[in-house]
């Protein structure tokens, strides 16, 4: 029953042509150490070669670590991904044809395993139609080499659905942090389980064969079941790290935090205020869209504001913030530990966070943007050469009720101030944001419409609102004048009304602007 392998032995389980599915989210559940050995493999013997790999989330450190330590060409001809994770040597691939590359959302991902595991073709899902993931449109493919046809539109009782079609795999790799002989897997060190389970599950379907990196073995006796996430009959090979504190760390920032695994809580955790400025003027004018006791998730950036804004002003306990990894509630940590969360309730497997995404069940969502057209559509995805991928966004922003896209009106070089409440524009931003047209479409507007969300783009100058007429212009701050600070920095024209409120005077001023007040009255509504 001995599953314990040595690397070497459990590579031999990878042929040539394979399909690989891979967990982890950051470094969380990433099992680096295998990644390393197969492209010490491959660049030694040349195998193996031609690999389909699949991951969900972001796979690495967002530079040289994860996905990025076994992305040569030749070991990998197709790519299916929910984010590149700047990942230079496969956006290099990609924009070379060397590679076929396709970009689905994070969750579909996910939940293609499920659907994998069940026996299924694919997942059959609204998620991504009328984005680039539409067959209509790109069909997922993010370059000429992805020929296949891997998304499918479907008409199910008079209603359009995608079918993401699963392809055939051979090999999990997943991670855990103990097993035992009998391959029984436990996450204690893990900041969440992420997709390990789901990916084990849908290669076990498949007929493929799971290979688990771990950091310690020990007796099967001594394993509380209570702690097993991926059970013994789901693993075939179970490879102990030889040199943890490089190739099995918890995230890049940290190679182990009980805090961040959930072990312990931590006091006088929060967040720290925010400097006074037009990056704050935007996360507060977010704040105001709360509502009471709101279950939110919050996009890295300006919108992660919001959660400093709501603490300052007392109100942090009228939100509860939630993690695409899984995580809900506590104060999820950024930067390198990015993923994770101090003090969090509960972690839950990837793909439930996003069936509760999926289900409607967030008050609001902040997100950023990077392009937004006169429709409203907006392109997070890709610049040209530079590819990101649409993470969680497709998933979050096509299921929550009000979505807030945050973000600056220019970008590159924008200098502003806050003089007396009005804001000043000391030098304009070189980037202009609001285009005629996206380069691809990672959130459609008409489909928004036809779902009825309310959708929002706040500036700190402006505040636009998508309509059935196109983006109209709203509110606009003290201190800006719309022919001069507003439409010569757009390459389309809004629709205006008659009459545009004014920003809220509040939001432009250095003291609390009174959110507790603003949530109870919209309470008493």
């Amino acid at each position: 029953m001995d599953k314990r392998m040595e690397l070497e032995q459990a590579l031999d389980l990878i042929q040539d042509g394979a399909g690989v599915a891979v967990s982890g989210f950051m470094l969380m559940t990433v099992p680096r150490e295998l990644y390393v050995g197969i492209a010490n493999r491959f660049l030694r013997t040349g195998h193996p070669r031609g690999l389909t790999v699949m991951h969900a989330a972001g796979n690495g450190n967002n530079k040289d670590q994860g996905i990025y330590d076994m992305t040569y060409e030749g070991l990998i001809t197709r790519y299916i991904t929910g984010h590149f994770a700047n990942n230079a040597r496969m956006i290099e691939l990609t924009n070379a044809n060397k590679v076929a590359s396709y970009n689905f959302p994070q969750g579909v991902i996910a939940h293609m395993y499920r659907a994998a595991a069940a026996g299924k073709p694919g997942e059959i899902t609204r998620i991504g139609l009328h984005t680039f993931c539409d067959p209509r449109l790109e069909g997922g493919r993010m370059n000429a080499a992805a020929k296949e046809d891997l998304v499918e539109l479907l008409n199910i009782m008079g209603e359009e659905f995608l079918l993401y079609k699963m392809p055939k795999l051979d090999i999990g790799l997943i991670r855990g942090t103990t097993a035992d002989e009998h391959g029984n897997i436990t996450m204690e060190e893990e900041g969440a389980p992420v997709d390990a389970l789901d990916v084990a599950l849908a290669v076990k379907a498949m007929g493929g064969r799971v290979i688990a990196q771990v950091k310690n073995y020990v007796a099967g006796s001594s394993i509380d079941r209570t702690q097993v996430v991926v059970p013994g009959n789901l693993v075939d090979a179970v490879v102990v790290s030889e040199n943890p504190t490089e190739y099995h760390r918890q995230t890049p920032g940290s190679y182990y935090n009980p805090v961040l695994a959930g072990h312990y809580k931590q006091a006088g955790i929060g967040f720290a205020s925010l400097p006074f400025n037009e990056r704050k003027v935007i996360a507060r004018r977010a704040a105001m869209e709360l509502s009471p006791d709101s279950i939110v998730n919050l996009g890295i950036g300006i919108p992660e504001g919001v959660a400093a804004v709501a603490a300052e002003e007392g109100a942090g306990d009228q939100l509860t913030l939630t993690i695409e990894s899984g995580l809900v509630g506590g104060v999820p940590t950024g930067g390198q530990d990015f993923g994770c969360a101090v003090n969090a309730w509960a972690a839950l497997p990837m793909t439930s966070q996003f069936d509760y995404y999926n289900g409607g069940n967030l008050a609001l969502t902040c997100l950023g943007f990077a392009e937004v057209d006169a429709a409203g559509n907006v392109n997070v995805s890709r610049f040209g050469a530079r590819i990101a991928g649409c993470g969680g966004l497709v998933d979050i922003s096509q299921s929550t009720p009000t979505v807030v896209f945050c973000g600056t009106m220019t970008a590159g070089g924008l200098k502003e101030s806050i003089e007396d409440g009005r804001l000043v524009i000391l030098e304009e931003g070189k980037k202009v944001k609001f285009k005629k047209s996206v380069e691809q479409i990672t959130f459609s507007a008409g489909y928004s419409r036809k779902r009825g969300q309310k959708v929002l783009f706040i500036t700190e100058r402006c505040v636009f609102q998508v309509t059935d007429q196109g983006l109209m212009l709203t509110e606009v701050a003290p201190g800006i004048d719309i022919e001069k600070d507003i439409l010569p920095f757009m390459e389309f024209q809004p629709v205006i009304p008659e009459k545009v409120n004014l920003m809220d005077e509040r939001l432009f001023r250095d003291a609390p602007m009174g959110l507790n007040k603003i949530l109870a009255e919209k309470k008493g509504d």
